[in-house]
């Protein structure tokens, strides 16, 4: 065994040395990679055995590669407490989180379970309320929720789908057993990550990608374009994904997401509601739209019905969606149901509903709002977790084992001043995998979030694998974007068929792939022969559906056209002045004309130098800051 793998062994207490449970102060995490004697789980031998033959400077150098690669493709988050960075690469980590597919399907069915379980919730509290009834789900915190939307009362959807896409964040505790952390309903985001991560590891894991049987993920555009269809029952219905613009957090999503599923990405400024009916405005008239996936919190997405300040929605969108003229995906209101002071209550939701006991258990909650359990709190900061019921993204957490003791003060007066809006849970050490660092393969606390579908018919559809997060600083538990953590790949593996003797797989020649993996690299790029302008929806020939171009996109590309056409006479402004082809008459006709900031009674020579400086300094700049930045589209 190499020194790598001695590194990866030395994170990892064997059961012999493992000291009585009375003096063990620290869980040991679970480790993804290896068992507890050291060795490489079965599902993970052909990864193990390759980083065993790779050294440190190769893995950081592949890390580098996939940062490059993100950066061209400009696969960035948002930190908003940042003013002074607020655009970020995401950090990526290029060995792989290993799911064995047998335990896949305890995740998926549970998923399905859990997401089945939530959505009969918001139908319920919004309809009859007959678990609020029964005494299972006080109403008192369902109607205390913020997210808890009194427009969305009696109103009858066409397909009684609350949650069309939910994200599900899973951890897996001491034991190896996977919980539910949290649940995302409003409007979960990372898929764009997963699926990027997955085209670096076809790229630059190609070898190690082709040896192994690794369910995938790529078709999820397709799956998620299926799915929005499907919250309608009308015949090819036209979707667009409505975003806040390219200063929210998830911009790049948005347009990655509209880009492969080859629909409109609009704003709100692109839409108009006209007899209860929304449309888009396009250059060849308005276009009716059936299908909204909305990237927008709910107190945004219409300003006669929620936030009047909001320039962000559509003026009557909620009166076109009461009428039934047009779906919005996730529906307004679902954000209660991941109410985090509802979360507890989820393992009765799906007794009560669907009379089954939970596949997937959740981690023990206190709820501030009652007196014992706040006790309880105040007395243990120092040894839990304590969330915002409306927190997302890390912001506002307190985690006692790593918090000062000024930090635990602040947060309890918090605690004192509002304990409705606190939960706490006790500090799990989530479990860990090898990740490259600067000096080495060090194990990192990571996260699972597998992203969840659910079909106008009540089908519930998930891709096999999820969004894993690591938290990338040594012995933080805090695995969000926002608050330092990265990605990682994740494969779920067939090991249907892997024996004890498959530790050793059979390599295959540098150029030659098997059926499986050629049939899965043409297939991710099968969505190069599509049309790459989105196109009316309701036609029987595609070929005779219009082009789809908005307003709002023809006014940028109009800009954009003036601006390139002023870059080009500055360049050849530029040139002539270089070479010295241009008289001092004509010089004075430039100043006076194009608002050059020089005075023209200078020698020729002081005038060009000072034109030159003019040029590269201010009006070049200025006009490529409003070309890209400005008028972006």
């Amino acid at each position: 065994m190499n020194q790598k793998s001695s590194q990866l062994q030395s994170q990892t207490t064997s059961s012999a040395d493992k000291p009585p449970k009375s003096i063990l102060k620290k869980p040991q995490s679970f480790d993804e990679l290896q068992n507890g004697k050291g060795q490489y789980r079965l599902v993970a031998s052909s990864v193990g055995n390759w980083l065993d033959n790779t050294s440190i400077d190769a893995l950081n150098h592949l890390n580098e590669q996939a940062a490059d690669i993100f950066y061209r493709k400009g696969v960035t988050f948002t930190v908003y407490s940042d003013a002074k960075n607020i655009e970020r690469m995401i950090p990526f980590d290029i060995i792989p989180r290993i799911i064995a597919a047998s335990e896949w399907r305890q995740i998926e069915a549970g998923c399905k379970q859990r997401i089945t379980a939530l959505n009969a919730f918001l139908h319920d509290i919004y309809h009859d309320q007959a678990i609020m009834k029964a005494g299972i789900v006080p109403a008192s915190y369902v109607y205390a929720s913020g997210c808890y939307e009194p427009w969305m009362i009696g109103i009858e959807l066409d397909k009684p789908i609350y949650s069309h896409i939910s994200g599900i964040d899973l951890i897996r505790d001491e034991s190896g057993r996977f919980c539910v952390l949290e649940d995302n309903l409003r409007t979960p985001s990372g898929v764009s990550y997963m699926l990027e991560s997955r085209k670096i590891s076809e790229t630059l894991l190609s070898d190690q990608f082709s040896q192994s049987s690794i369910l995938g993920v790529s078709d999820y555009p397709q799956r998620l374009k299926s799915c929005l269809a499907s919250s309608t029952s009308k015949y090819d219905p036209q979707i667009a994904i409505l975003t806040p613009g390219r200063f929210n957090s998830a911009y790049y999503e948005h347009a990655f997401l509209a880009h492969e599923m080859n629909v409109p990405l609009v704003h709100g400024y692109d839409l108009i509601v006209e007899d209860s009916k929304v449309y888009m405005q396009g250059i060849r008239g308005k276009v009716q739209v059936d299908i909204i996936y909305r990237r927008i919190d709910d107190p945004y997405i219409d300003p006669l019905a929620f936030r009047s300040d909001s320039i962000l929605g559509v003026s009557g969108l909620m009166s076109a969606y009461r009428a039934g003229n047009v779906v919005i995906v996730n529906a307004p209101g679902t954000g209660v149901a991941d109410d985090k002071s509802l979360y507890p209550f989820v393992p009765d939701m799906i007794k009560f509903y669907l009379g089954e006991e939970p596949i997937l258990p959740n981690i023990e909650t206190y709820q501030c709002r009652k007196p014992d359990e706040l006790k309880y709190v105040l007395d243990n900061l120092d040894k839990l977790v304590v969330k915002e019921t409306q927190g997302s993204g890390g912001y506002g957490m307190l985690i006692g084992p790593t918090s000062t003791k000024q930090e635990i003060s602040d947060y309890r007066q918090r605690l004192l001043d509002n304990p409705a809006g606190f939960i706490a849970q006790p500090t799990i050490s989530l479990s860990t995998n090898p990740t490259a660092v600067s000096d080495g393969i060090a194990p990192r606390h990571i996260d699972l979030r597998p992203f969840i579908l659910s079909h106008g018919d009540g089908s519930v559809d998930i891709v096999p694998g999820g969004l894993t997060r690591v938290a990338m600083v040594e012995g933080s538990l805090v695995v969000n974007s926002s608050q330092g953590g990265g990605i990682k790949d994740t494969w779920v593996i067939d090991d249907s068929n892997l024996t004890s003797s498959s530790r050793q797989m059979v390599k295959k020649s540098d150029n030659q792939l098997d059926k499986q993996s050629i049939e899965a690299i043409t297939a991710s790029h099968s969505h190069y022969h599509d049309p790459v302008q989105p196109l009316e929806a309701g036609y029987e020939n595609p070929d005779n559906a219009p082009m789809i171009l908005l307003l709002s996109t023809a006014n940028h590309l109009v800009w954009l056209g003036r601006y390139s056409e002023r870059l080009y006479y500055y360049d050849s402004i530029i040139k002539q002045l270089v070479k010295g082809n241009i008289k001092k008459t004509q010089l004075q006709h430039l100043i006076n004309h194009l608002g050059f900031n020089v005075d023209p009674n200078q020698p020729l020579k002081s005038i060009k130098a000072q034109m030159l400086s003019d040029l590269e300094q201010d009006k070049i700049p200025n006009i490529v800051h409003q070309t890209i930045g400005e008028r972006q589209y």
